[in-house]
C-alpha cells in the first residue's frame, strides 16, 4: 500500500516541479510601434502613408532604407502594371493568373505614391490602400507595403483585392483599412498568392513579397536624382511593360489637384534643403526629425 502511494505521488512531484520549480524560455516578441508620419492622400477609396516603427524607448528604428527615391510616373507605372497574382478557390483550386491593378486604379495611386517616396527617410515605409471597382459592393480593396533596399523595390501584401461585404462595415463610406493586418506580419494567404514575372521574385519564405530589381531596367526607367513629380502626372500616356502598350492616363486636371501637386514639390524641395543642412551638421538630429514632421503635418 505504502509502494503504491509513493508511485502514485512521483506523477503530482514532476507536475509541481514543471509549473512552478522551472521556467520555460519562451521566445521573446519584438516591440515595434508603427508611427503614421505623414500622407499624401486619405480617403475612403485610397490612402498613401509615410510610416516609421519605433522601440520601445519610442525611438525611430533604423532600417537603412534607400530613401528619399525619385520615381517616374511612366517608370512606376511599367513596375505596379506588371504584378500578376493567383486566386484560390477551396473547390476550383487555382482559377489562374491575374493582373493585380487596374489602370484607372493606378491613375489614383501612381502620384501620390511618387511624392511619398520622395519625402520618405531611410526608416520609412510607404502604406498603400487602394480600391478597385468602386461601385458598392464590388469594391475589392488591396493593402501594402513598399520600401526600397539596395537596387531593389520591395511590395509586401497583406491582402489582395478583399471584397466588401455588408458585415465587416467596409461597404458604405467606410474603408476601414485599420481591419488589414500589418504587412510586414504577414507571410502567406489561403486565397491568393503572388506570380513573379521577369525581373522579379519572392522573398524567402514569402508568398506575399515581391522584391523587383530595379536596376534590370525591364520596366523602363525607374527613377531619376529629382524627379519633377508635375511631369509624372500630366501627359497623354504612359508606357506598360515591354510590348510597348500604352495605358491612357485620365488624370484629373481641376484646380485643386494642381495646387496640390505644388504642395507636394515644395515640401520635397524643403525636406532636401533640410537633410542637406543635418548632413552638414549645421543641425542636430533632433531639430531635423521636428522640421520634417512639422513638414509632412501640412498634408
Amino acid at each position: 500500500m505504502k509502494q503504491y502511494t509513493s508511485l502514485k505521488f512521483i506523477p503530482l512531484l514532476l507536475l509541481f516541479t514543471l509549473t512552478f520549480g522551472c521556467s520555460i524560455s519562451l521566445p521573446k516578441k519584438t516591440y515595434r510601434k508603427s508611427n503614421i508620419v505623414g500622407a499624401t492622400i486619405n480617403d475612403q477609396s485610397a490612402s498613401v502613408e509615410i510610416r516609421e516603427e519605433l522601440d520601445e524607448q519610442g525611438n525611430v528604428i533604423k532600417k537603412n532604407f534607400k530613401h528619399p527615391y525619385y520615381f517616374t510616373g511612366s517608370g512606376l507605372a511599367n513596375i505596379l502594371s506588371s504584378i500578376y497574382y493567383n486566386q484560390k478557390s477551396l473547390i476550383k483550386g487555382s482559377t489562374g493568373r491575374r493582373k493585380l491593378f487596374r489602370e484607372e486604379e493606378l491613375q489614383s495611386i501612381i502620384p501620390p505614391i511618387i511624392s511619398a517616396f520622395s519625402m520618405a527617410t531611410d526608416s520609412q515605409d510607404i502604406l498603400v490602400f487602394s480600391t478597385s471597382d468602386k461601385v458598392l459592393l464590388s469594391d475589392r480593396q488591396s493593402y501594402f507595403s513598399m520600401f526600397i533596399s539596395d537596387n531593389d523595390l520591395n511590395i509586401v501584401f497583406s491582402t489582395i483585392q478583399s471584397k466588401k461585404n455588408l458585415t465587416d462595415g467596409r461597404a458604405f463610406r467606410k474603408s476601414n483599412k485599420d481591419k488589414f493586418k500589418d504587412p510586414l506580419d504577414v507571410k502567406r494567404d489561403s486565397f491568393w498568392s503572388l506570380v513573379p514575372m521577369g525581373g522579379q521574385r519572392l522573398a524567402k519564405g514569402h508568398q506575399n513579397w515581391l522584391i523587383i530589381d530595379l536596376s534590370s531596367n525591364l520596366f523602363g526607367m525607374a527613377s531619376t536624382d529629382n524627379a519633377d513629380i508635375s511631369d509624372n502626372i500630366n501627359g497623354n500616356s504612359i508606357q506598360a511593360g515591354s510590348n510597348e502598350r500604352v495605358i491612357e492616363k485620365k488624370v484629373r486636371t481641376d484646380k485643386n489637384f494642381i495646387a496640390e501637386t505644388k504642395k507636394y514639390q515644395d515640401v520635397r524641395e524643403k525636406l532636401k534643403e533640410l537633410k542637406g543642412l543635418r548632413d552638414e551638421g549645421l543641425i542636430s538630429e533632433k531639430d531635423y526629425e521636428v522640421k520634417k514632421k512639422e513638414l509632412l503635418n501640412k498634408f
